[in-house]
């Protein structure tokens, strides 16, 4: 999460604080509106009535004082009961909010709040009650208040940065690139906005978009040195390599003290074949104490690549990788002093988790090295000890590389060749599973899932993959429902999970239970999803609010906007 100008808006009492000093046309108890308390002998009900009211004020900032919260919420309470509504200071009312702001009793609190809004509309109370609706889970109703405050007062900053900071909690990052976009509008040269900006787009993956934000906060204020960084792994992203490394190249020049600029740009230049300029970033790189695991890998990748086995080798074994260790070893080895078979046949009797270590290990090589390098080089090199040994890692690994590259049909046909020898292994059958649901063969993929349970009955993520598998299709829904609770006992708060649970209940024709699973299925997300936010959508639609059904799909198509089918619905619904 970023904050603007590093604010803090919903530190609640101080807020509070404030609109009691400010709260225009406040008035508090004093001697000029409330009885002399020497008059109250033989004043009529009503002067009474005011004494006893001003009584229990007087009480509730006595206990206060000394400490004693409940008692004087509970006094300040009597203090407005023995009161005339029409002539109680909304000052006492903002009191009460604040008291029941330090006791959480943010319910109370809310109705306080709504009845100062009904005599007088402020910008600073609109904002209390959006983060007291945030404090309690109404996020919808949040986001309301806060608009309110904004369309009050457009000019106060803290409307907007308590609308982002909810916006990006709740993952509604569509919504935050708009508020940016208005407050750019009133701010055009604040490159702190622009940087804000491009950071979101980043986060939605909208590179262009992010590029331009980023670049314009540079040219604003060239001293943002972090935008060089950000500006660089999008344009690796995009396949620009000369700008890559100019905003890396300038980065580290400033920042020469971070091992990940040093990892990227030792990447870069291995893409653009600069190798001996690769081979000063990765000396850079190698002399900081502090390497993680997978740096010390690429370290040993990357020596691999330029023909260095044997200072590939001194990288390795990395603990936290036991197996891709051993493999990036053969593979080195091959190299320069050859392999026995035994080295080969020894990797499948490894301990520790291949599925893991690929996730990191491949996503960190495709990132740094390029799709080219992945499919080319370590692919044949894979290839080769394959063919010298057959082995069941070896064959793994490249059939996730596979996967990675989409290469869908090619990965089933390496792991049907597996599966000959293999019938049990969970990660051959999981990996077809995987191939099979890309390639539409769902039957094959629903055998796979399930030869997966009977050898890890308690897996999560194999129990959500078979339950939403059978949701998409919309069949055995029950038994749908039943897979994916048992994955949400594992991990209840898995944002995967929690969408396959409100897409069963979507497929059942229940609604709200579908809405409930998949808003709180965002909220748990790293960022804002196309896919949840169609999801989303479908459900409002079954409830009958077309209007937010519609909202929804914009915001899936704009996070993607090749997505025809999404467009077709918006259209549809739009004309109707």
């Amino acid at each position: 999460m970023y904050k603007i100008f590093g604010l803090r808006p919903f530190v609640l009492v101080k807020i509070c604080f404030l609109i009691v000093l400010l709260f225009p046309g406040c008035k508090i108890f004093t001697a000029e509106h409330t009885p002399n308390s020497s008059l109250i002998e033989g004043a009529n009900s009503e002067d009474l009535r005011k004494g006893k009211s001003y009584a229990h004020y007087l009480s509730s900032v006595v206990y206060y004082r000394k400490g004693d919260l409940n008692k004087s919420i509970e006094e300040l309470e009597k203090s407005i009961e023995n009161a005339d509504e029409e002539e109680i200071p909304s000052s006492l009312f903002v009191r009460l909010v604040r008291l029941y702001i330090i006791a959480e009793r943010y319910e109370d609190a809310l109705r306080c709040v709504d009845k100062i809004l009904l005599r007088e509309p402020s910008p600073s109370l609109y904002l209390i009650q959006g983060e007291l609706y945030h404090r309690l889970g109404r996020f919808d109703e949040a986001v309301s208040a806060f608009q309110k405050a904004i369309e009050l007062n457009p000019e106060d900053i803290l409307g907007y940065t308590a609308l982002l900071d909810l916006q990006e909690k709740t993952n509604d990052l569509v919504s935050a690139i708009e508020i940016y976009q208005r407050m750019i509008q009133n701010r055009p040269d604040n490159a702190l906005l622009h940087y804000q900006l491009g950071l979101t787009y980043a986060r939605i993956k909208s590179n262009s978009l992010a590029i331009q934000s980023l670049e314009k906060a540079l040219q604003l204020d060239p001293r943002m040195i972090r935008a060089h960084y950000i500006l660089a792994l999008l344009y690796l992203d995009e396949k620009f390599l000369d700008k890559s490394k100019e905003n890396l190249e300038k980065y580290i020049s400033r920042k020469p003290d971070d091992p990940k600029g040093w990892e990227v740009l030792m990447g870069v230049y291995v893409q653009l074949g600069e190798f001996e300029k690769g081979k000063d970033s990765a000396k850079k790189l190698a002399k900081f104490a502090n390497l993680t695991p997978l740096q010390k890998l690429l370290l040993s990748f990357f020596y691999s690549v330029v023909g260095d086995s044997k200072t590939s080798l001194s990288f390795l074994p990395v603990s936290e990788y036991p197996v891709l260790s051993k493999v990036l070893e053969i593979s080195a080895k091959e190299v320069w002093e050859g392999v026995s078979v035994d080295e080969i046949a020894s990797l499948d009797n490894i301990g520790g988790n291949l599925d893991l270590e690929c996730n990191d290990f491949i996503s960190g090589v495709w990132n740094n090295f390029g799709e080219n390098i992945v499919l080319g080089w370590f692919a044949e090199r894979l290839n080769k000890i394959d063919q010298s040994k057959p082995s069941l890692t070896i064959s793994l690994i490249r059939s996730r590389i596979l996967l990675v590259a989409e290469r869908y049909q090619d990965a089933v046909g390496l792991l049907e060749k597996a599966f000959v020898n293999y019938e049990k292994d969970l990660w051959v059958n999981y990996y077809l599973a995987m191939g099979y649901e890309k390639l539409k063969r769902y039957e094959d993929a629903e055998k796979h899932l399930k030869i997966c349970l009977e050898l890890d009955p308690e897996n999560g993520e194999i129990l959500n993959f078979l339950g939403y598998l059978y949701a998409d299709l919309n069949i055995k829904l029950e038994e749908a429902e039943n897979l994916i609770r048992r994955a949400l006992k594992i991990d209840p708060e898995n944002p995967y999970y929690l969408d396959s649970m409100g897409w069963v209940y979507y497929r059942k024709g229940n609604a709200d239970e579908a809405i409930t699973y998949i808003k709180k299925a965002i909220y748990k997300m790293d960022t804002d999803d196309a896919v949840l936010r169609d999801h989303l959508g479908d459900a409002y639609l079954l409830k009958g609010d077309v209007k937010r059904a519609i909202a929804e799909w914009k915001r899936a198509l704009f996070l993607d906007p090749k997505n025809e089918e999404i467009k077709k619905k918006i259209e549809k619904y739009e004309k109707e």
